[in-house]
């Protein structure tokens, strides 16, 4: 018959037959490739393309790969004259194999797609990767160690592919939304300069001396009548003081670098100078540590500390132990009180001449008001409600600044005392647990580490857990059988228990029969431990 043609894409009967090598070299090739090489042979013409087609495309790849290896080569990563030989030549000294996976792992990560086994350990025996390995490894030795870092390299690539995926991403980050430039405006103004800072630095500094001069001043001018009259109430004392601090609070100077209104002149003295200290003096951390002692040992802190008023902490305990139920700290507060009194005594003396009649008629002796605390609460004791506290209580920032303070809070504020007399009634029936509430009691109202509302809501829970309880002498009875040895001190025995005999006698060999009933103790036990009835009856 007829010679039949070659099959699209084969090569022609006179061709040259390639090499193994370079079979073996294409076959790995286009492994490597993959898609891409599928495309490129799609683009040329059909699913395979024909052989002047495929033999342009690898002398295309030949010459890519040739202008990389020789780019590699310049820039001293491969073997070469100069620079690039000395480096070769300082990392050529070393164990083989871990000079050839030096090798590899460049292969793999500067030439991928081109990288066979062939391919690798032609340019490995050319000594044209670098380092160098002279003498070259077999081809079996080679071979294992390019499988070896093939395997780590794909792994190593798929773990960082899939790390890039999982990364989450805030969208609501990265998505800036739309922005407009505000326009930053200079401040120009001579106020706002250098200058104009340090003045106004030195001028609080001299506002803290004018105010420590008007203080003294008026302390020498309206004079106390004795030592300790702050402590008194009689009118005189009162009078003076209220004037006193109608006059300082007239001629008060306000800080321009400070936000606080300081009363003291000591503590408006004191952030005067911290301020020009912490502004001009300080250099390094060592200053700012060392600055609020140079401070305690100012000459005139050290005066005006002295002779600082006493505050609101120290004053309202002392006149509420003394049973005062109409005072205030403020002495014009109190002054006013006074005043009217004084109008409901005249009042009285002009209705009744008589002098009980004028003497229950002042404010500090009216009869007691049963719902005197407020809030439907009957309260019918007589000097607990007293005056309103003028400590400064409250937060300084965050979601409760500025907040009215609660209703129990407000109520324990006007107390002399803040007792626990609207829970202590309705206590237990029974005596033992009566004795329990009265002592909690009497403990929890001299706790300064509890708030009111938690006191209050201790003792409700205890009555109610003691009133579902059944009565003590059920439970006595019941440790009495269980405990019978109960031992006591000599001296108490004499005192309380001169006719009980506490001595227990125990059967035979009881501890070996203890042995076989003990209790497992065990936490994680969830049935409780079998004992047979001839290790109960043992004797």
């Amino acid at each position: 018959g007829g010679s039949r043609e070659p099959a699209a894409g084969s090569a022609p009967p006179d061709a040259p037959s390639p090499s193994r090598a370079s079979q073996r070299r294409g076959v790995a090739g286009s492994r490597m490739r993959g898609a891409p090489q599928e495309e490129e042979q799609a683009s040329s013409g059909g699913p395979q393309g024909n052989l002047g087609s495929r033999v342009l495309q690898q002398a295309m790849r030949e010459a890519k790969l040739r202008e990389r290896v020789r780019a590699g080569m310049d820039s001293g990563h491969m073997a070469g004259d100069g620079e690039g030989a000395a480096q070769v030549s300082e990392l050529a000294q070393g164990d083989p194999e871990d000079l050839t996976r030096k090798q590899l792992q460049w292969m793999f990560k500067e030439i991928p797609g081109q990288s066979s086994v062939t391919f690798c350990y032609l340019l490995h025996c050319k000594t044209a990767v670098a380092p160098k390995v002279h003498p070259p490894l077999d081809a079996e030795a080679f071979e294992a160690l390019y499988n070896e870092e093939r395997h780590k390299f794909r792994t190593d690539r798929r773990f960082d592919i899939l790390r890039r995926r999982r990364k989450r991403r805030n969208h609501f980050q990265l998505n800036a939304g739309y922005s407009e430039p505000e326009v930053q405006f200079q401040a120009e103004e001579p106020e706002f300069q250098e200058r104009w800072r340090v003045q106004s630095i030195a001028e609080d500094v001299w506002k803290a001396e004018y105010y420590q001069h008007l203080y003294r001043k008026a302390h020498t001018d309206i004079p106390e009548v004795e030592p300790l009259a702050t402590r008194k109430d009689r009118l005189a004392d009162v009078f003076a003081a209220s004037y006193r601090k109608h006059l300082l609070d007239q001629n008060r100077p306000v800080l321009t670098h400070e936000l606080a209104d300081f009363e003291n002149p000591y503590m408006m003295k004191r952030s005067a100078l911290e301020r020009v200290l912490s502004e001009r003096c300080v250099r390094n951390q060592l200053d700012e540590r060392v600055m609020p002692r140079v401070l305690d040992k100012h000459p005139d802190l050290v005066k005006l500390r002295a002779e600082a008023a006493l505050p609101p902490e120290v004053l309202e305990p002392l006149a509420a132990f003394r049973g005062d139920t109409r005072w205030s700290f403020d002495a014009r507060e109190r002054l006013a009180q006074k005043l009217e009194g004084v109008s409901s005594a005249l009042e009285a003396v002009e209705a009744w001449p008589s002098a009980a009649d004028v003497a229950e008629a002042l404010p500090e002796n009216a009869p007691v008001d049963p719902n005197q605390v407020g809030g439907g609460i009957y309260h019918p004791w007589r000097n607990h409600i007293g005056f309103e506290s003028l400590v400064p209580s409250g937060v300084a920032g965050g979601t409760k600044f500025g907040q009215p303070p609660t209703v129990l809070e407000d109520q324990a504020r006007r107390m002399r005392y803040p007792t626990l007399q609207r829970v202590a009634h309705t206590l237990p029936a029974d005596p033992k647990w009566r004795a329990h509430v009265v002592r909690t009691i009497r403990v929890l109202e001299r706790s300064k580490d509890w708030d009111f509302q938690s006191k209050l809501n201790a003792v409700n829970k205890m009555k109610d857990i003691y009133d579902g309880l059944k009565p003590s002498a059920e439970y006595t009875a019941q440790l009495d059988e269980k405990l019978p040895l109960n031992r006591v001190p000599s001296h108490l025995k004499r005192k309380f228990a001169k006719d009980k005999q506490y001595v227990k006698t125990f059967p035979k060999r009881f501890l070996l029969k203890k042995s076989f009933t003990r209790y497992r103790a065990s936490l994680t036990a969830d049935a409780p431990m079998k004992v047979s009835q001839a290790k109960h009856n043992f004797k």
